[in-house]
């Protein structure tokens, strides 16, 4: 990457603020030493792709957060690298806001099989659709299932009798 005074964390955010700068809102060391990026809907795929030719060739899991308050709900994708020894063990995580009453997003599958199983959770936990997804079937959930997702914060459980 660039200078050997700098760590894999600080590498991989000047380049993506050199490479796809433009098409993320924030990029940043968070205080975890992790690598968090945040992208539009509408630019998310063109981000994704560079981070899968920068070495993250894989998704660690994907996962939602309800924002009630908000009204947004945000999916948030975890990356690594199994196969570069310079970025092994880093940890990118891929944000994407979206309206709560309506989230839906592409799917990042075709640049990350791995995301597969993660983004059909997702779906089923949070109620995002995944555009393009070759098969959100249920896959935790009874197929009986009624109601809001269970993740949402507005789920009421019933009192046992």
């Amino acid at each position: 990457m660039t200078a050997a005074s700098s760590t894999p964390e600080q590498d991989i955010v000047a380049a993506i603020r050199e490479q796809v700068g433009n098409a993320v809102q924030d990029v940043k060391v968070d205080r975890k030493g992790r690598v968090s990026v945040v992208a539009p809907k509408e630019t998310m795929v063109e981000v994704a792709a560079w981070l899968q030719r920068a070495g993250l060739d894989h998704a660690i899991t994907v996962s939602g957060v309800d924002r009630p308050r908000e009204n947004q709900l945000d999916v948030v994708y975890f990356l690594s690298s199994y196969c570069r020894e310079d970025i092994k063990g880093l940890v990118v995580s891929l944000k994407i806001h979206l309206d709560r009453e309506n989230p839906s997003l592409p799917s990042l599958t075709p640049i990350w099989e791995s995301a597969n199983l993660f983004e059909r959770e997702t779906h089923e936990m949070f109620g995002v659709a995944f555009e393009g997804h070759p098969n959100l079937s249920r896959l935790l959930l009874q197929d009986n299932w009624e109601g809001p997702p269970p993740l949402r914060k507005d789920l009421k459980i019933p009192e046992l009798a």
